[in-house]
């Protein structure tokens, strides 16, 4: 800094406790959030709390000790959260401290223009360069409507605050009172993902494509994502926050930001929380930029860019897909956050998958988080209408656009086993759902995931993956799609109807002696069946049946012959002997596949068609 610029900071120097003396009673006073809370200031309130009154402290997040919401400051300090943490949550539930229900997109608004303006804004901030400019670092969200609404700035000056790019500079000359500090940068360790994370983190996975633009909202569930990513390319990062997980995708190549809309090639978010790993990545890197909330958290401006995948966590979803993510029955436990910005800006995005992850139990399993009800108090953050994916360890349920019936089955079938037939026996009384429903019977915990791939047939890209009970809607339409000669070569007799009684036994296999795999063309967010194999083993003779059917359109690019070899291979490993099948003369295709692999094809005069049978063992 030149002379003028030097003198101007030692002018402002001063002691925490000095720079606080400054707060009057009645005053509403912003605290810096999350990891870049100015903790020396702090402390020095909570010392000198005694000289005010009814002070009001609004904070986006608290991660420090948090000790304002101790009794003995009661009538002098009283903190207000608009996103409960762990430090204050045992306050907010004792009515010791406040909590302000509020998306994180209109906070910065409800500080410049609404109830919430505050007179002072206590930040910690890097040293000025030598231009004068200092920076907030690593949390910018709701920061910088504070800092514009605040008739003082008190600022703790720490060397170890990162200096980042983005709406983060603050000029000397508007920070009335400089403290020195030199403490470490609040640092967060991410909880290691248990075996429940993992396998919904890699159900995520699998939803997110090349040139996916992300967000992570906070917890450990839309973190763990990240591990499974590896290979994906050209991912772009739009976010509210990100923490470690996400710096080896980045040093990797596969986050890029080349695809996005907005601020290419740069990762975009408001907020880091993290290790000092993650403070150094920060600090000067031109390819992260921090923007204010009402920004970055924008559905309008979130909708901009393409494909968007917006990851966030809840506490409890009722059957028709209401989601509860603030709060524990009466009790409040976290916030609205960024959810509903998010899920309402992907969307609104080409491509854009909202994703609401959970996981099935708590308190050990006790208790299913998938309820026939909210419970008593909870309140509906993400409503029915704006709720899309919906995924627990037991899968996703796509829930947009679908009837009531269609979304208990999808959410029963991610369900937790223990707990899929009390929730069928419920809406069956409440009437949603056919009263023969069976999805509660298909043993989703054995589903073989490891046959779902996507694979290219004929240039096409196409999911194959097993069948499941919620498949019946998307079964009976493949049906109807059939001309009358692949009905009759299918089912060996005209059939005009696929009722839903049989069309919920062919989905509702078990995945050892009844199998079903299916191959899916996926256009945005439907899916349209247009092959089916499936096999149905006798018990006595240990041999199964097989049956395959393809759409027109889609024959003659290799379908049949590469699900029927997938059922081979894991029939094998249910312990099956072999298959049989029963074929019409008049079937030449599916006659010419078992002549080409040296099956026997015996004729019977009696049924008018043709046995196939090939014993595993003899063909191995």
């Amino acid at each position: 800094m030149n002379g003028e610029l030097s003198a101007l900071y030692r002018q402002k120097l001063t002691t925490a406790d000095e720079a606080v003396r400054h707060i009057r009673s009645g005053w509403r006073v912003f605290l810096g959030s999350g990891c870049a809370e100015p903790r020396e200031l702090v402390a020095a309130l909570c010392r000198n709390a005694a000289a005010v009154h009814d002070v009001e402290l609004i904070q986006l997040l608290s991660f420090g000790n948090s000790d304002y919401v101790n009794e003995q400051y009661a009538g002098h300090l009283r903190h207000n959260s608009f996103f409960i943490s762990e430090s204050v949550r045992q306050a907010v539930c004792e009515g010791r401290a406040d909590y302000t229900p509020i998306f994180l997109s209109e906070i910065p608004d409800l500080i410049r223009h609404g109830q919430r303006g505050n007179q002072v804004a206590l930040l910690q901030l890097s040293p000025p360069d030598r231009h004068g400019f200092c920076s907030m670092g690593i949390n910018v969200d709701i920061q910088r409507a504070a800092l514009d609404r605040a008739k003082m700035v008190i600022a703790e000056v720490n060397p170890h605050m990162p200096r980042t790019f983005g709406q983060t500079a603050i000029h000397l000359s508007r920070i009335d009172f400089l403290v020195e500090t030199a403490g470490p940068v609040l640092e967060i360790t991410a909880r290691e993902p248990d075996e429940v994370a993992l396998q919904i983190g890699y159900h995520i996975s699998r939803l997110v494509e090349n040139g996916s633009c992300l967000q992570m909202g906070i917890g450990t569930l839309p973190g763990t994502v990240l591990q499974f990513l590896a290979d994906k390319r050209n991912l772009g990062i739009h976010t509210e926050m990100f923490g470690d997980d996400l710096i080896p995708l980045i040093e990797n190549g596969n986050i890029t930001n080349l695809a996005k809309n907005i601020h290419p090639g740069k990762t975009v978010t408001s907020f880091v929380v993290g290790s000092r790993r993650l403070y150094d990545f920060v600090d000067e890197n031109i390819g992260v930029e921090f923007h204010p909330s009402d920004f970055v958290n924008n559905p309008l401006v979130i909708s901009r860019n393409e494909r968007v995948v917006a990851i966030n966590s809840a506490l409890q979803v009722d059957l028709t897909g209401q989601i509860c993510a603030d709060s524990l029955g009466y009790k409040f436990y976290s916030g609205i956050g960024g959810q509903v910005d998010f899920i309402r800006g992907a969307a609104m995005s080409p491509g854009g998958k909202p994703i609401v992850a959970l996981r099935s139990t708590a308190k050990g399993g006790a208790v299913s988080r998938i309820a026939h009800r909210l419970d008593d108090g909870a309140g509906v953050v993400t409503s029915r209408g704006d709720v899309h994916y919906v995924v627990t360890e037991y899968g996703s349920a796509y829930l947009h656009g679908k009837t009531i019936r269609e979304r208990a089955l999808a959410l029963i079938s991610i369900a937790h086993p223990d707990f899929r037939q009390e929730l069928l026996e419920f809406v069956k009384q409440k009437h949603y759902v056919y009263e023969d429903e069976q999805v509660w019977q298909q043993a989703l915990d054995r589903y073989p995931k490891e046959l779902e791939e996507f694979r290219v047939f004929g240039q096409v890209r196409l999911l194959v993956r097993p069948l499941k009970a919620t498949d019946e809607r998307t079964l009976q339409e493949f049906f109807y799609t059939h001309d009358p000669e692949t009905i009759f070569n299918r089912y060996f007799a005209p059939k005009l109807q696929l009722a839903h009684r049989e069309a919920a036994k062919l989905c509702c296999v078990d995945y050892r002696g009844r199998m079903a795999l299916a191959v899916f063309q996926q256009e945005d967010n439907a899916e349209r069946i247009v092959a089916v194999a499936r096999y149905a083993n006798n018990p006595r003779s240990n041999m199964a049946e097989t049956a395959v059917v393809v759409h027109e359109e889609y024959r003659r690019l290799g379908i049949a012959r590469y699900l029927l070899g997938q059922l081979e291979r894991h029939a094998r490993g249910q312990g099956i002997e072999g298959f049989c099948a029963e074929i019409l003369p008049g079937n030449e295709p599916m006659l010419d596949y078992h002549r080409s692999l040296g099956h026997s094809l015996v004729y019977s005069r009696e049924s008018d068609t043709y046995q196939a049978e090939f014993r595993f063992n003899r063909e191995s």
